[in-house]
């Protein structure tokens, strides 16, 4: 009872941990219990609506998905993975001039980061590597 109530009264941390972990596993009912919770800690916490973003897109909730990466883009206007999340929804729903418009955000964003460096909340992906797999979608659905 004693641990419960220290992880009732930190931060978003050991929620966003869960959350995480749950997601890995495929327990993405349980990674957005988790990372709800996180949320109701740290509301403007762009990095914690990304994650939500990402759960929902697993599971298939693309609307509330889209609704989450527009807060993360709120929170924080130059969050590149959030424009490039919204570009791949927007080609779903056949948006392609709002899809281009975000690959170009994201090429705008990456421009002053060098091609080895690590994009935040990306799980390891470079600059570079995400500036290839943007220039090779925009070639092959011509947005």
């Amino acid at each position: 009872l004693a641990e419960l109530a220290v992880v009732e009264a930190s931060g978003p941390e050991p929620f966003t941990l869960l959350a995480r972990c749950c997601a890995n596993l495929g327990r993405l009912s349980e990674a957005r219990n988790w990372v709800d919770q996180a949320i109701a800690r740290a509301k403007l916490n762009p990095g914690l609506h990304y994650l939500r973003a990402t759960i929902l897109q697993e599971q298939g909730d693309y609307a509330d998905a889209a609704g989450s990466l527009k807060r993360t883009l709120y929170l924080d206007p130059d969050f590149v993975l959030a424009h490039f999340g919204l570009a791949h929804l927007e080609l779903r729903r056949k948006q392609s001039r709002l899809a281009a418009k975000h690959f170009e955000n994201v090429l705008s964003l990456l421009n002053p980061h060098p091609p080895e460096s690590v994009l935040p909340e990306s799980d390891g992906m470079t600059a570079g590597r995400l500036r290839e797999i943007v220039r090779t979608t925009v070639r092959s659905v011509a947005v």
